[in-house]
């Protein structure tokens, strides 16, 4: 009986012990919640020809836009927005050099007419340069989104990986040298076909 009340008593102890000994629990660790960061992309001002600006107007504004000078090219806009995105060029400013150009497909005098009463889809009236299939001095494209990416590619390429350049104002004396264009006029046509549909 006694070593019973002996094994009792000393299980106690030890569970005593145990308890007096026992180590703190670790303080709970609370997660601060990170500040939110805005994943918008910052919007350039109206007038911001910077070429790497975010586009601020949607396919279907785009194509509105394209919708209004009756262009042939109405329905694009996904194309103009997939391209921006792809490399980094801003749509508007595509759309733009695209109206200028040519009224967007619809001006009398576009050297983009073919005799056959069809267009060579060139948007941005670029010279052969040895492409592969050209009309004249300009290249033709089956598509208006090869039209289009090509454009893109050109600029992307040419422009900014080639010279530099960041700005509309860097691009148009070497896209549309003075000695056939009106360098200012050209540069303030874009921006003010880009101010006023930024401000839609």
């Amino acid at each position: 009986m006694m070593d019973r009340y002996a094994w009792y008593i000393a299980a106690l102890v030890s569970l005593a012990l145990a308890v007096v000994f026992a180590p703190a629990p670790a303080p709970a660790i609370t997660a601060e919640a990170a500040p939110m960061q805005s994943v918008a992309a910052t919007l350039c001002a109206p007038d911001d020809l910077t070429l790497a600006c975010p586009p601020q107007l949607d396919a279907a504004q785009l194509d509105a836009i394209l919708s209004s000078y009756g262009s042939p090219a109405t329905g694009t806009g996904a194309a103009w927005i997939a391209e921006a995105r792809r490399t980094g060029i801003n749509s508007e400013i595509a759309v733009a050099f695209f109206v200028h150009e040519s009224t967007a497909g619809t001006a009398q005098g576009w050297a983009g007419w073919k005799g056959d009463g069809s267009s060579t889809h060139n948007v941005g009236n670029i010279i052969c340069a040895g492409y592969a299939a050209c009309w004249g001095r300009f290249r033709d494209y089956p598509t208006w989104q090869a039209g289009i990416a090509d454009w893109y590619d050109l600029i992307a390429r040419e422009y900014i990986q080639g010279r530099g350049h960041r700005t509309v104002a860097d691009v148009v004396p070497v896209y549309a040298p003075s000695f056939e264009n009106d360098v200012e006029g050209y540069i303030s046509a874009v921006r003010a076909l880009v101010v006023a549909w930024r401000a839609q």
